[in-house]
């Protein structure tokens, strides 16, 4: 059975592939991609590629409105640690439903997710230097900024963690 997470606006639940049209304008649209290291000139059957590696995650969700199922994102915890009950999280949201408090909600129910449902003590979230509204919602959410780690690959981000509240 596929996890559905709800919240009083969104459904979460794992992407799958009759996704593959919203996804495709997700992670080829520029202004999401701003702050993204990422290729935006993909084919169908490069995303198609994508959604069939991320499935084997199990903690890929897209982000539905209950009111008119409407796609407006993705959340994913990745680069998971099992031994350390440690993940990353990852968002995306499309441009039109920026700035509304969606993704507020769906990383709130992510968390709530992962810290009481799948086991996971330490979350951390790597955003652009740059990305003021995901540092803010970071931030707003109880996410303290890590100052001793950095991320050798991509020096313009900063680096977030939360740890599960008992």
């Amino acid at each position: 059975m596929e996890t559905l997470i709800a919240t009083d606006q969104l459904i979460l639940k794992p992407v799958e592939l009759a996704d593959l049209q919203d996804m495709y304008v997700l992670r080829t649209d520029p202004q999401v991609a701003q702050y993204i290291e990422r290729d935006i000139t993909k084919s169908l059957d490069d995303i198609r590629l994508f959604i069939e590696m991320v499935r084997k995650n199990k903690f890929y969700f897209t982000i539905k409105t209950i009111n008119g199922n409407d796609f407006v994102g993705a959340i994913t915890l990745w680069n998971i640690d099992w031994s350390k009950k440690y993940a990353e999280l990852g968002y995306e949201l499309l441009p039109q439903f920026q700035g509304k408090g969606l993704m507020s909600e769906a990383v709130k129910a992510m968390l709530d997710y992962a810290f009481t449902e799948a086991g996971f003590e330490y979350i951390e979230a790597y955003t652009h230097q740059e990305n003021i509204p995901s540092k803010k919602l970071l931030e707003r959410l109880g996410f303290k900024l890590v100052d001793d780690k950095i991320d050798e690959d991509n020096l313009d981000v900063v680096i977030y963690g939360i740890n599960k509240t008992c």
